[in-house]
């Protein structure tokens, strides 16, 4: 296995048609959008991305991440790990190809388009960033403003007040 998979490209049809398979783990300070969520970009990805042809000509990849990034929560602005188990399988359709109807009833797989020059890291980024939560945080904690002693009463108390009167 090689060290990086940064600058892979890969042509999607070829790929599938010669059953290639490419596994590598990515440091997560290779994946610049995910590291903006990310309390520490230590640590790594595993990836496997598996290409196919099925009896019916249809070219395929399967793309398997695994690992566990250290999300930013959103309630106590604390690490939080997030394990990821991601499995997508993704059926490549060339120009000119008909893209499925089945697609919208069929969620075990989605289709994108077959490219010559597909940057396998964009693809990772990309399925890594959709199986992510929106806000994520940990099961039980307590705000920022909860641990926080000494601030005085709230603004809002003063509000209160003058709403009485």
């Amino acid at each position: 296995m090689s060290d990086s998979i940064a600058g892979t490209v890969i042509d999607c049809l070829e790929f599938a048609r010669s059953g290639g398979v490419l596994e590598r783990r990515i440091g997560l300070d290779e994946l610049p959008r995910l590291a903006d969520l990310l309390t520490t970009t230590e640590g790594f990805l595993s990836v496997r991305l598996e290409g196919w042809q099925d009896d019916e000509g249809r070219s395929w990849l399967q793309l398997d991440i695994a690992g566990e990034p250290v999300l930013c929560c959103q309630r106590c602005l604390g690490g939080v790990k997030f394990p990821l188990g991601i499995r997508s399988r993704l059926q490549l359709i060339a120009f000119g190809e008909e893209w499925p109807d089945d697609d919208l009833e069929d969620d075990s797989a989605d289709a994108i388009a077959a490219e010559t020059a597909l940057a396998v890291l964009q693809l990772i980024e990309d399925e890594v960033l959709l199986a992510l939560p929106i806000a994520p945080r940990h099961e039980q904690c307590e705000s920022p403003s909860a641990n926080a002693s000494g601030q005085g009463p709230s603004p809002f108390a003063a509000l209160a007040a003058l709403k009485k009167q």
